[in-house]
């Protein structure tokens, strides 16, 4: 294909860079992306870029909604056949717009779900119906992703998957008896991520087997209190601060069992790198990963916010190792199927849809084989 192919996000993502280096190949290198901003107020990722055609819009942006109508100057420049835009901030309008001008095929990606986007404002409903109507293809991150676009009236095979992936290969396991911590959690130290509620259900498993050693990785505007509660409740905890991304999966290994609570979380890869490094996860019907990644009583567990329920399962990993060792597994099986190569085949089959290209085994098969021949 020589229609040149363009990605529009918000900020690099580490667990995106392999993804962009294979689709950038795969199109012979007419796939750029053009990220509105090199970081997020709330982002401390430091991490080497990948081996793609990139364009930065600006430098750190201040807030969370990008506008740069800078944007404009690029795709005249580069004149894509697809634009692909994961959000509905301004600079996604001005670039929807510029497709609607030009007769360029717009593609929306949304890691958003069906619950993440439940108190939506009536504004905001609006303008994903005006992108939706004027959108050729659909790529969602998750299942519940899947779901939104359904809510819209959007046909099921205008819908394309591309799983939120890491490199799985990246992290390793350590044998039940090596395992140093109870209990994990890594995230931002604020209120949607709900940290005291980690530090309750630690408090709860203390209690009642008379320990409980715990690690903490992250940082946020709640560090400096979690941290007090947790030495006040006699708690016996490690946290070794941010982690760079080159040395966090050595510490995922460490754990036994990974606390996931959350508000409100489109997906969580915190979930996937727990997998990777085989531990079970439980986490909470607000996240993304929920009965999608995380597969209830299979790899983990998807309960209500309640300390004592959360603690109950883990004291039932923790106490049985038969069952531990049947959901580490697990998690270490189903979390293979969440790689960049699948991501990736779920971008060029939309692009394919939009372009009005028909699938066929052949082609498809002949794509696959490319491809894992980049993952390899």
């Amino acid at each position: 294909m020589n229609h040149p192919i363009l990605n529009l996000t918000n900020i690099p993502a580490p667990y995106r860079e392999r993804f962009h280096e294979i689709l950038y190949r795969h199109y012979g290198g007419n796939y750029q992306v053009v990220y509105c901003a090199s970081s997020e107020p709330n982002r401390k990722w430091k991490f080497p870029y990948g081996d793609y055609q990139k364009v930065f819009l600006s430098h750190e942006n201040r807030t969370y909604v990008h506008n740069n109508p800078g944007v404009w100057k690029v795709l005249n420049q580069v004149k894509p056949a697809v634009v692909i835009s994961t959000g509905f901030n301004p600079t996604m309008m001005y670039a929807f717009a510029w497709c609607l001008l030009n007769r360029s095929k717009h593609i929306c990606f949304s890691d958003g779900t069906l619950k993440s986007e439940k108190t939506l404002s009536v504004l905001h409903r609006i303008v994903r119906l005006v992108f939706f109507a004027g959108s050729k293809a659909f790529v969602a991150a998750s299942e519940g992703g899947q779901d939104l676009f359904k809510s819209y009236k959007i046909s099921k095979n205008r819908i394309f998957r591309s799983y939120l992936s890491i490199e799985n290969e990246l992290y390793h396991q350590l044998d039940y008896e090596e395992k140093e911590f109870d209990l994990m959690f890594s995230g931002q130290f604020i209120e949607r991520k709900m940290p005291f509620f980690f530090v309750e259900v630690a408090k709860e498993v203390k209690r009642r087997r008379g320990k409980c050693k715990v690690l903490l990785l992250g940082d946020g505007e709640l560090r400096v209190q979690v941290l007090r509660e947790l030495e006040a409740s006699g708690i016996d905890y490690f946290y070794p601060g941010f982690i760079d991304q080159k040395s966090l999966p050595s510490w995922y290994s460490k754990a036994k069992i990974f606390l996931f609570p959350t508000q409100n979380d489109p997906w969580g890869v915190v979930a996937n790198e727990a997998m990777a490094a085989g531990l079970p996860v439980i986490t909470c019907p607000a996240a993304g990963a929920a009965y999608d990644l995380v597969e209830h009583e299979v790899n983990g567990y998807v309960l209500p916010l309640s300390a004592q329920r959360w603690a109950d399962h883990c004291q039932l990993l923790l106490e049985d190792k038969e069952r531990y060792t049947h959901f580490s597994n697990n998690a270490l099986r189903l979390v293979q199927l969440y790689n960049s190569y699948h991501s990736a085949q779920g971008v060029i089959e939309s692009v394919s849809f939009a372009m009005g290209k028909p699938k066929c085994v052949e082609q498809l098969n002949q794509r696959q084989s490319s491809l894992e021949a980049v993952t390899d």
